[in-house]
């Protein structure tokens, strides 16, 4: 049995090649898979980390889009010692 490919959540960007300086036309240029609806309007963080392939095909970033990051908002659960001296 073949598994397909699972590409909600990434981000491909590639050069291209209608680009010049002062132009009009985008640096990169590329796609990205929701990995789950989206409204408009709605904050969604993206990371994008730089390629390194030889291959002149492959993106130049990757990427991943996520949900906004939300802490435990619960902080420490260790009592606040106030003669520390820092």
């Amino acid at each position: 049995m073949t598994q397909q490919y699972d590409n909600k959540g990434q981000i491909s960007l590639w050069n291209n090649e209608k680009y010049e300086d002062g132009g009009k036309a985008p640096y990169l240029k590329g796609s990205f898979f929701a990995h789950r609806d989206i409204k408009a309007g709605e904050k969604i963080d993206i990371g994008l980390w730089m390629q390194t392939s030889d291959n002149p095909k492959a993106p130049r970033l990757k990427g991943k889009i996520s949900d906004p990051y939300k802490g435990d908002g619960g902080g420490s659960s260790q009592p606040i010692d106030d003669s520390i001296p820092f």
